[in-house]
This record gives structure tokens, C-alpha cells and sequence, in this order.
């Protein structure tokens, strides 16, 4: 059997890279509410609205976080009681309001709103597949409990036009999917999954105020030349 000659390799794979490169950049990514996504650090997806103007934006109206629990999370914790659960949602959301106020307000360049003005963005914040593996720790005085992970979840949040409700933005990040090193056990309580999950609204937020501020310099498509 003969080999195929190199040259008939070299013409074959110049071809390829031809076509590769006519090929243009790949399709945009649209969701079917005709968000675009557009580049953001890995940790999460941002999805923009392309014919939307983001300069006007100066004020920002929040929503309380709603929270939803992973699947069968309540059924593998029944230990949980009705007030710890309740106790443990109010601490979530004023944690998320907190550092969403000291990231988009206290440090960056939005005033928070309570009407529905044109300058105003509407956010509607939800955690889903809230998943605190030791939610019961540290209740009992004198025991240490541990946890293969931290606490997991996915923060979404979906940015409007407060006055029309169109949807501008949409943000979206998934927090305590790894593991630690070598399968390691972690200390968990209270104290803990708390410090955990203000460190995930910590991140969110300021991939929002990223998104942002990268949507304020980025014109919108149908006022760009061709």
C-alpha cells in the first residue's frame, strides 16, 4: 500500500485553514428574549440587550431576593425548622442588599431610587439551586460539624428599563461548584455558610457593575456605523 504523499497533506490542511478563516467569527449566542451574550469573566454569563443605551442609566431600583432551594434539598434537610429557614432567608437577602448597595452605590456611581424614572434600571435578583450542605451546623454548644463543600447556588438577575420594563441585562453566576483541594472536609456553621454566601452576592454584584460599565461604552448596534 502506498502512502499518501505530504504534499497532498499540506494542500489538504491549507484548505482547511482557508475555509476556517472565510468562516468569520462564530454566531452570536441570543436567548429568546433577544439578549446577545457578550464577553465577561469566566465566573459567570452576561447577556445584553445590543439596541439598548446604558448612559442615561443613574439610579437603580432593587428588588428583595428571592431565593429557591436546590431539587430534594428540603427533603434531605428536615431537621431544618419553619423559624431557622425564615431566619436564614432575612439574613440572605439583607446580605445581598448590602453588598449590593456597597458595590453599585457606596463605591461606584449609582443612587439608589424608589419611582420608576427613565434613568432608573429595575433589578430583580433570585438565587436558584440553593444548596447549604450543613445548614443545621454549629447549633449544638461544644460540636464541630464539616462539610465536603460550600454552600452552592446560581445567582440570576434580570436588569429593566424601570420605566417601559424592557429587559436590558441579564446577569447571571454560579458560585461554589468546586470542591476544595484533595476532596478536603470544611469547617461549617452558621457563621460560615453566612461568610460564604456575602462572598458569592460580593462577586455577583460586581460582575453586574461590570457589565455595566462596559455596556456604557459599548454604543448600541443600530447607531454604529456599517
Amino acid at each position: 500500500m502506498k502512502r499518501p504523499r505530504v504534499e497532498n497533506w499540506m494542500t489538504a490542511l491549507c484548505a482547511l485553514l482557508v475555509l476556517g478563516c472565510a468562516s468569520g467569527p462564530p454566531p452570536e449566542e441570543r436567548t429568546d428574549d433577544g439578549l446577545v451574550r457578550v464577553p465577561s469573566r469566566a465566573a459567570g454569563g452576561v447577556y445584553r440587550n445590543p439596541d439598548t443605551e446604558f448612559t442615561h442609566y443613574k439610579r437603580v431600583m432593587l428588588e428583595p431576593l428571592s431565593i429557591e432551594y436546590a431539587s430534594e434539598w428540603r427533603k434531605r434537610h428536615k431537621e431544618v425548622s419553619t423559624a431557622e429557614l425564615k431566619r436564614l432567608e432575612t439574613e440572605a437577602r439583607e446580605s445581598f442588599r448590602e453588598e449590593f448597595v456597597e458595590e453599585l452605590i457606596d463605591d461606584g456611581p449609582y443612587e439608589l431610587a424608589d419611582t420608576r424614572d427613565p434613568d432608573v434600571l429595575h433589578v430583580v435578583p433570585r438565587v436558584v439551586d440553593l444548596d447549604i450542605p450543613a445548614p443545621d451546623a454549629g447549633t449544638q454548644p461544644g460540636t464541630k460539624s464539616y462539610a465536603p463543600h460550600p454552600v452552592r447556588m446560581q445567582i440570576t438577575g434580570e436588569l429593566r428599563d424601570a420605566a417601559t420594563g424592557a429587559l436590558v441585562l441579564r446577569v447571571i453566576m454560579f458560585e461554589g461548584q468546586n470542591r476544595y483541594p484533595f476532596d478536603e472536609l470544611r469547617l461549617a456553621n452558621r457563621a460560615t455558610n453566612a461568610h460564604e454566601m456575602r462572598i458569592a452576592f460580593g462577586r455577583w454584584s460586581q460582575l453586574v457593575r461590570e457589565a455595566l460599565e462596559v455596556a456604557k461604552v459599548r454604543r448600541p448596534r443600530e447607531t454604529e456605523p456599517r
